[in-house]
């Protein structure tokens, strides 16, 4: 009983004598390989019974003899295949050289057929072409291939005067834009230099408010040395006579003594209230005066940079003049 049928859908569809020289040409292969199936199927059985050395031995002879018909098989398969590629090339080869003879024919036929047609087709890419080069000059525009081509003459005038007044309108722009910035940038530096001489006035006026603060604190802080010193001075005399009276009244009374202490103790509260009377004034100027320059440092909005820096070093040189302020009229 044949158990490998060499029967395939491929076989079905060629010449019958061809599929049968094929199938003649397998069917050896095919006749061995169902030669070692009863041996197979005995070793697969005994297998699931039980494996020996004996049944490896015959499971590998049986392989290798069942290698040889795959071996045998893919030898045949090649050189039947080499015979049929080479019967194809030759095939291929004469077709061609049909083929190659009826083209060439064909071209030139067809380039006498088609004369009129190219000899338009060159003519529409010669007018395209020139119109495309033209059109270039006016606009950026990037045109399709023969967009030109069948576009009437007095169409293609209007188009072509319409893309020359929409550059020419738009150069006329572009000079008046260019002027107007001119014009802008020159107002922008005039008034830049109104605004530097406006500042260069104003820091001047500062600097002689400065400089004549500084000639009143100057003024003020003599006046005051001065009469701290004439205070001074009057506190000694005060002093000397009070030292000469108890010197006077050393031998009276210890009740008299007393009477003198209190009237000494009043006069010298009396006193330094006095002196805290007068340092209370100096200190609400003090404050006057800080507030004044605090004032300063907020008082004017400069728009450069320089002019901004300068502000900034004169706020930095205020601040100083706050702290020695502070730190000296304790």
């Amino acid at each position: 009983m044949e158990l490998i049928k060499l029967e395939t859908e491929e076989l079905k569809i060629i010449e019958k004598s061809k599929s049968e020289k094929i199938r003649q040409i397998f069917l050896p292969m095919a006749n061995m390989l169902n030669e070692f199936e009863n041996n197979f199927n005995e070793i697969i059985e005994d297998s699931k019974k039980e494996i020996t050395s004996q049944l490896i031995s015959k499971a590998k002879r049986l392989r290798l003899d069942i290698a040889k018909v795959r071996i045998e098989t893919d030898k045949k398969r090649k050189e039947e295949k080499e015979e049929y590629l080479r019967a194809g090339k030759a095939i291929d080869g004469v077709s061609n050289i049909i083929k190659w003879a009826v083209v060439d024919k064909e071209n030139k036929l067809k380039d006498i057929e088609t004369y009129f047609e190219r000899k338009e087709q060159e003519r529409l890419e010669k007018i395209d072409a020139e119109r495309q080069e033209e059109i270039k000059k006016y606009t950026d525009d990037i045109f399709p291939a023969l967009y030109f081509a069948n576009m009437q003459d007095d169409v293609w005038n209007a188009y072509l005067s319409a893309k020359k007044k929409e550059y020419n309108d738009r150069i006329e722009a572009e000079k008046k834009a260019e002027e107007d910035r001119i014009k802008k940038e020159k107002a922008e530096a005039e008034e830049q230099e109104r605004i530097r001489k406006e500042n260069e006035k104003l820091k001047k006026e500062a600097e002689e408010r400065k400089k004549i603060e500084a000639e009143r604190l100057k003024k003020e802080a003599e006046e005051k040395k001065k009469q701290e010193a004439k205070l001074r001075a009057e506190r000694e005399e005060k002093e000397r006579i009070q030292k000469e009276k108890e010197k006077i009244q050393r031998e009276k009374e210890e009740q008299e003594a007393r009477i003198k202490e209190e009237e000494r103790k009043k006069a010298e509260e009396e006193e330094r209230k006095i002196q805290e009377e007068l340092k209370k004034g100096d200190n609400e100027k003090i404050k006057d005066l800080i507030n004044d320059f605090i004032e300063i440092k907020t008082k004017y909005k400069f728009k450069s940079k320089k002019c901004k820096k300068i502000y900034s070093d004169v706020n930095e040189l205020i601040d100083k003049v706050i702290n020695f302020i502070n730190l000296n009229s304790k």
